[in-house]
């Protein structure tokens, strides 16, 4: 079996994330399983970290000429997926198209029945259920029935119709000991000097604007697995991480000892990482050996300056226990990243200037302020749809569904262009209240690019230039592409 792994180029080249300096995490993992799991070759294309363009991509189908090709995606991602989906069929009619990731273990029948290049959806962790599924294909067995694979209602392969009832589909269940799972296939992906990683898999919270993909109980990896991936980054010249847990420090205990193992290896010296966490499970010792261990920022979900609002978003923290964990952190002297979103349920302009005012009081190093996007999945997305909190979507589109640009909802009391105003005066007071105008200069300067688009946006009132998809490489679907009327109700 030939296997292409696919992350899809971005919808728009603008902010870090469209042009990333670390590879796939996802697709490394997928890669290493299925590796481990038997002969199939296996290539990966990170089109967002290489800049690839769709006829780039193109090419590469062509030139590896796959079996199955297997692509990942968020919910803003999704549609980009889709366009090269449709060229790899363009390409081979015979291969399979399997798409995962968050929007697809989410909504994974209505995403087959809104984008049709997709033969099958693979919900939640990847590895197990993939595995089977290329296997499954290898043997020539049907591919209907195994757990955590969805298939399009039409769909055929090789003159088999594999479609199974509705409902018909069973769950995957979730791996405790993640040390089942080799570390990530690296050796695909090109060297980069950033890298993810991730110790643990779930979240406890149940914050009202996450979808939680990855469970509510979390599981760790041991120590020994995670020290062991930390010595593989840096022999591939790796020279800063990112710790992609969902709360880092979630359990003290074993925090603590990874950390202890961290300083005795003097991984700091040679990796510096930042991670992020929740302020219920941090204080000053901890930051204090985070910092030991090489962390340079740590992000903590602030999210808003207004209490009652802070209440209903089910996060539980409080004013109080942010403000003792945003001292605790200035007394270990590790910089904080805090991390604030504009637009909660029943959200005001008065709410929102409480939000800044309170961002401003906190002063973090790094302020990092989104707009909310109703992500399909979380309660706020529910509300939305039914026009609850004040809420009134605006779009359809999943290309709109972005937290720094977007333009999903806006507010009956709060237009679109108000809430990007407000994203941007956060920033600017944050640094000019607190007369850091040279960390102003510095912070404009590195992300001059998604503050462009924010005030192109306010000023003319549309989402930046996609990316471009030449129909003479496939046939696309038009930018800005919308649900069918089926999935506005």
């Amino acid at each position: 079996m030939r296997v292409l792994l696919i992350n899809p180029p971005p919808y728009q080249r603008v902010d870090e994330y469209d042009t990333p300096n670390f590879t796939r995490l996802g697709l490394a993992c997928l890669a290493s399983h299925l590796r481990s799991h038997g002969d199939a070759e296996i290539e990966i294309v990170d089109s967002k970290f290489e800049r690839l363009s769709y006829a780039a991509v193109s090419d590469r189908i062509r030139q590896f000429q796959p079996d199955v090709v297997g692509l990942t995606a968020f919910t803003n991602e999704i549609i980009p997926a889709s366009r090269v989906a449709e060229m790899a069929k363009s390409i081979s009619p015979d291969v399979v198209t399997v798409i995962g990731g968050v929007h697809a273990t989410v909504l994974p029948d209505r995403t087959l029945e809104e984008f049709p290049s997709f033969d099958c959806a693979v919900v939640g962790e990847g590895e197990l259920t993939f595995t089977q599924l290329v296997g499954n294909i290898d043997r020539g067995e049907s591919i209907a029935g195994i757990p955590g694979v969805h298939l399009r209602a039409d769909y055929e392969h090789r003159g088999q119709r594999l479609a199974p009832q509705p409902g018909a589909t069973p769950e995957r269940v979730r791996t405790v000991d993640l040390d089942e799972f080799p570390n990530p296939a690296w050796d695909l992906v090109p060297n980069a000097t950033r890298y993810l990683l991730m110790t643990q898999r779930g979240c406890a919270y149940r914050c009202t604007f996450c979808a939680n993909p990855n469970g509510r109980t979390v599981r760790m990896r041991s120590i020994d697995a995670v020290m062991t991936e930390l010595h593989e980054i840096i022999a591939r010249g790796g020279t800063e991480l990112y710790i992609c847990d969902e709360l880092f420090t979630v359990d003290r205990e074993r925090t603590h000892a990874l950390l202890d193992a961290m300083i005795a290896a003097d991984i700091g010296s040679k990796l510096r990482w930042s991670a992020q966490t929740h302020v219920n499970t941090v204080d000053r010792e901890l930051f204090a050996k985070m910092k030991a261990a090489g962390c340079f920022i740590c992000g903590l979900g602030i999210e808003t300056g207004d209490p009652d609002i802070l209440k209903r978003m089910k996060k539980g923290s409080s004013m109080e226990r942010v403000i003792e964990a945003r001292q605790a952190a200035r007394d270990a002297g590790l910089p904080i990243e805090g991390l604030l979103i504009v637009g909660h349920p029943y959200e005001t302009w008065e709410s929102a200037m409480r939000t800044i005012d309170f961002a401003v009081e906190l002063n973090p190093d790094r302020p990092i302020v989104g707009v909310m996007v109703p992500y399909p999945g979380t309660e706020v997305a529910a509300m939305a749809a039914r026009g609850e909190g004040g809420y009134r979507l605006l779009s359809t589109d999943w290309n709109d569904y972005s937290k720094q640009i977007g333009h999903a909802l806006e507010f009956e009391n709060l237009s679109r262009r108000e809430l990007e105003i407000l994203q941007m005066l956060a920033y600017v007071k944050v640094f000019l209240r607190n007369r850091r105008y040279a960390d102003f200069a510095r912070f404009v300067w590195k992300y001059h690019s998604e503050g462009l688009a924010v005030l192109r946006k306010i000023v003319l009132g549309r989402m930046p230039t996609p990316e471009r998809f030449d129909s003479e490489t496939a046939a696309p679907a038009p930018a800005g592409v919308s649900l069918s009327e089926k999935f506005r109700q």
